[in-house]
C-alpha cells in the first residue's frame, strides 16, 4: 500500500482542506504516515497570504530535495512524488517528465484558471516548476474531481476506483482530533483588500449549502465531536450570494434586531444538533458583522464567548488605502458592546504593520488602539508585497524592513502586557476545560473563551475530555490549573 505525508502551513481553512486531502488518498488506497522519508507521496498544504509562509514552503522543500537525493542514492527502487496544493497553486497540472510537449494545451495563466478536459492537465508552465525542478505536479484542491487521473497517470497504475469525487465542498474530511470538528461553511472571499492575494488564488466567495453543513456536523457528533468551528474566509456574509440585494437591504434591520442573517440561522441551527456543547467560527470581517451575530453569543447556549476578527489597522486612513470597509470607531463599539455584556469574552485579532505610506503617527494610531481594546492574542504581520494584489499596483511598498522589525517589536510589547492584564482575570476562577493533546509531558487545552490551558499529565484522564479546572497561576502566554471534582 502506497503511503502519502502531509505538511500544512497557514491558516485553519487550509487545516481543514489537509484533512480533505486525507479522506481523498484513503479513499484512494493510501495510507498515511508521520515520517515523509516513508511515504510515496510528500504534499504541501501551502499558505500564501504573507511572503514568510512561501518561503517556508520553499526552504522545507529544498531541505527534503537534498535529503531525497541522499536517499534515492541508498535506495535505488524508492521514488518519492512531490505535490504542491493550497494558496501557492494557480491552475492544476503535471511535470513535463510526465507527457510529450505537443500535449501542452494552455497558455500561461495570470489568475485563477481551472481544468476544463483531462488533457488540459498535462501542461507545466507554473511559476513553481521552475523554482521547485522535481515538483511532480500541482494540484489545486477545489478540482477534486481529477485527482484520481493524475495519481494515476503519475505512479503508472490504477489509484481508486473512480476518477471523480464529488465537488469540494461535499468533499469529507478525517478528523484528526475526534473531539473538535472544523466545518467549511463558505469559501474564498469577495473583499479585495488591496494587499490581500487571497481573491486571485482562491477565487469569489461561495456559500455552502446549510442542509449539508447541519448533516456533516451530525455526523461529527455521532463520533463524539462535542465542539464544531465553523469556517470561512469571512462567515459573517455566509448566504450573501444567495440574494446579494436582499442581503444589502436587510443589514441594518438585522442591526437593529429585526429579521435574521443567514448566518445567525446557521448558528441556531447549529445549537440544535444533541452533543454539540461548543461551537466557534473563524474568521470575521467588521463590516459584515451584524448586531444578530453578536448577540449570538449571549443567546445561543453552546456558543463560546471568543471572536476572531481583523483590525489590520488603528488608522482610518491606512484602512481605507487597505480597502478595509471599516473604520477603527465602528470596530471599536464591537469590542465594547461585547465586553460590557461579558469582561472575560476574549477577542483576537490581525496587524499589519509598516503597509505603504504608514507614517510613524499613523502608526502610533495602530499603538493607542492596542492599549484602548486590550485584545487578548493578536496577529502581527510585517507588510510583505504580494504580486498580483491591488497595492502592488498602486502603491509602494516604502517602509523600510528595519522600520517594519521596530514597529512590530513595539506592538508585541504592547500585546505582552494585555494578555498578561487578560489572563490575570481567570486566575481562580473553576474553567471547562476541552483536553486537546499532550505538549511536553502535559495536557493542554482551551477554556470557552479560548485562553489555552496547562497541566500535568495525569492518567486518570485522556485527550479530548471535557473537565473542571481551577485556574491557579500564569505563565505568560498560557494558564496552569488543577483539577477540582467532575
Amino acid at each position: 500500500m502506497k503511503k502519502y505525508f502531509i505538511m500544512t502551513f497557514g491558516c485553519q481553512m487550509n487545516y481543514a482542506d489537509s484533512e480533505k486531502v486525507n479522506m481523498l488518498l484513503l479513499q484512494s488506497g493510501f495510507m498515511t504516515t508521520k515520517d515523509w522519508r516513508d511515504a510515496d507521496l510528500i504534499i504541501f498544504n501551502t499558505c500564501s497570504v504573507r511572503k514568510k509562509w512561501e518561503d517556508r514552503v520553499f526552504g522545507m522543500y529544498e531541505e527534503i530535495q537534498k535529503e531525497i537525493e541522499r536517499l534515492e542514492k541508498l535506495w535505488t527502487s524508492k521514488r518519492f512524488v512531490i505535490w504542491i496544493t493550497g494558496c501557492m497553486v494557480r491552475k492544476s497540472w503535471v511535470n513535463e517528465k510526465y507527457f510529450d510537449r505537443e500535449w501542452k494545451k494552455r497558455e500561461r495563466a495570470k489568475k485563477i484558471e481551472y481544468v476544463s478536459e483531462e488533457n488540459a492537465l498535462l501542461n507545466n508552465d507554473d511559476k513553481l516548476f521552475p523554482r521547485m525542478q522535481n515538483l511532480d505536479f500541482v494540484f489545486r484542491i477545489e478540482e477534486v474531481n481529477y485527482l484520481n487521473k493524475i495519481l494515476s497517470h503519475i505512479f503508472n497504475e490504477q489509484i481508486g476506483n473512480d476518477h471523480k469525487f464529488d465537488d469540494y465542498l461535499k468533499s469529507k474530511q478525517l478528523r484528526e482530533n475526534p473531539s473538535s470538528a472544523s466545518v467549511i461553511i463558505q469559501k474564498w472571499c469577495d473583499n479585495f483588500c488591496t494587499f490581500c492575494i487571497v481573491p486571485y488564488t482562491r477565487d469569489r466567495e461561495i456559500s455552502r449549502d446549510s442542509t449539508e453543513i447541519i448533516n456533516e456536523i451530525k455526523e461529527a457528533a455521532n463520533a463524539l465531536a462535542t465542539e464544531v468551528t465553523l469556517l470561512g474566509q469571512n462567515v459573517n456574509s455566509y448566504g450573501k450570494q444567495f440574494n446579494k440585494a436582499l442581503w444589502n437591504e436587510e443589514k441594518s434591520a438585522w442591526n437593529a434586531g429585526i429579521g435574521k442573517s443567514p448566518f445567525r440561522k446557521l448558528l441556531e441551527e447549529v445549537t440544535s444538533v444533541e452533543w454539540i456543547k461548543r461551537i466557534r467560527f473563524t474568521s470575521s470581517n467588521p463590516h459584515d458583522m451584524t448586531a444578530d451575530i453578536l448577540d449570538a453569543h449571549f443567546e445561543l447556549p453552546n456558543m463560546c464567548n471568543y471572536i476572531h476578527f481583523a483590525l489590520q489597522s488603528g488608522n482610518d486612513e491606512i484602512l481605507k488605502k487597505m480597502n478595509r470597509r471599516h473604520k477603527y470607531e465602528e470596530f471599536k463599539r464591537i469590542v465594547k458592546y461585547l465586553r460590557e455584556k461579558d469582561p472575560l469574552f476574549s477577542i483576537s485579532t490581525d496587524i499589519i504593520v509598516g503597509f505603504s505610506g504608514e507614517t510613524e503617527e499613523q502608526f502610533q494610531d495602530t499603538v493607542k488602539a492596542l492599549e484602548e481594546l486590550e485584545f487578548d492574542f493578536v496577529y502581527i504581520a510585517r507588510y510583505s508585497v504580494r504580486t498580483g494584489t491591488i497595492a502592488s499596483k498602486i502603491y509602494c511598498d516604502d517602509v523600510t524592513s528595519e522600520e517594519k522589525a521596530r514597529r512590530w517589536h513595539i506592538l508585541n510589547w504592547v500585546l505582552e502586557k494585555n494578555v498578561a492584564k487578560r489572563n490575570a482575570l481567570m486566575l481562580w476562577r473553576i474553567e471547562e476545560i476541552l483536553i486537546s493533546g499532550i505538549k511536553w509531558d502535559e495536557f493542554v487545552g482551551r477554556t470557552r473563551n479560548f485562553k489555552e490551558v496547562q497541566f500535568p499529565y495525569n492518567e486518570n484522564y485522556k485527550v479530548w475530555d471535557l473537565v473542571n479546572v481551577k485556574i491557579t497561576c500564569l505563565d505568560k502566554w498560557v494558564l496552569k490549573w488543577e483539577i477540582v471534582n467532575n
